[in-house]
């Protein structure tokens, strides 16, 4: 099967203390960014594709014996366009209370593979495998162009001719072994504070937003579900809300919220928002600022959804 060719932005992740730390939060929080704004970092961008480990060192020798080597790779979907940050969002940033990679793109991860040729027969392709060492060498996204159909096949990811990854056949959440990294766990941070602290600012935002669209009444539940809007009509509408400081290209469910998704007689929507600022200095924790998105009666589609962990893409995002 020929698949159809996408734009993918190779990323060499380094292996320097603080770049594996920042690999590993940006796959848990599935959201990258850059130090600046570059050509190759485009909207029609599909894929990232990211190097982190290669057999005879690193990125910084001749194309010739890189080659001659094999690569780990982890490849991600990009979900939505890039877009300037605000929140501090990386631990660098969160410790020097500053942006230092202000263009962001969120991402759902696809999967990852070891020992993956970098030569011409490899499924990289040469342009692929030359990306990922310009990348390396020059410390920023190289863009390519790529049919990803072999790539594919190495992921064991489940893909349509036409590029749609069905993540329910995917292997879930990946955040690769590499040394000296912390077993910080997958998801939302372990910081109780920190998490009250985001989902409050994003209600808050999601009932002034629903306030605005009209809803007479607006009650906060919590669980199964964030809010119950309703009409002097008697309307009713149901209200799943998300929060983070990165992309929200993806996000955390329950068991429960997805049960509720699905079966809500009144249907349910999911509101997220994103790039929410959080001053951790002060208690409780002072927010500001967000971007939020609203998708209206989600359904929860099974290939939105990973096969573990109850993580799935959220799109719309501009």
């Amino acid at each position: 099967m020929r698949f159809v060719a996408d734009d993918v932005l190779a990323v060499w992740s380094s292996s320097s203390p603080n770049g594996s730390r920042n690999f590993e939060e940006g796959l848990r929080t599935r959201t990258w960014g850059f130090k600046s704004f570059e050509p190759d970092y485009r909207n029609s961008i599909r894929w990232i594709l990211f190097g982190y480990s290669h057999s005879s060192g690193g990125p910084r020798q001749q194309a010739a014996d890189w080659q001659k080597g094999v690569v780990d790779i982890l490849l991600c979907e990009v979900s939505g366009d890039f877009y300037t940050g605000h929140a501090p969002h990386w631990e660098d940033e969160i410790s020097q209370n500053k942006i230092i990679y202000p263009c962001r793109v969120g991402m759902t991860v696809i999967g990852s593979a070891t020992g993956v040729a970098t030569d011409a027969a490899g499924p990289l392709g040469l342009a692929g495998s030359e990306a990922l060492r310009l990348s390396g060498a020059g410390n920023r996204g190289v863009r390519f162009r790529a049919d990803l159909g072999d790539l594919h096949r190495v992921l064991r990811a489940d893909v349509t001719p036409s590029g749609v990854v069905d993540l329910s056949r995917t292997a879930g959440d990946v955040i690769p072994e590499r040394p000296g990294r912390r077993s910080a766990g997958q998801g939302r941070s372990q910081d109780a504070a920190f998490n009250k602290a985001l989902e409050d600012h994003a209600v808050a935002m999601a009932i002034e937003h629903y306030r605005r669209r009209g809803w007479d009444e607006i009650r906060t539940l919590g669980k199964p579900y964030d809010l119950v809007c309703t009409k002097v009509t008697g309307e009713e509408k149901h209200v799943e809300v998300k929060g983070t400081t990165g992309a929200g290209g993806d996000v955390n469910y329950t068991p429960n919220e997805i049960q509720h998704f699905r079966a809500c007689p009144y249907g349910a929507d999911l509101v997220v928002v994103r790039d929410i600022r959080v001053d951790r200095t002060a208690l409780p924790h002072v927010t500001s600022g967000g971007e939020l998105l609203h998708i209206e009666n989600y359904e929860a589609p099974p290939e939105d959804l990973k096969a573990t962990g109850w993580t799935g893409r959220v799109t719309g995002w501009l």
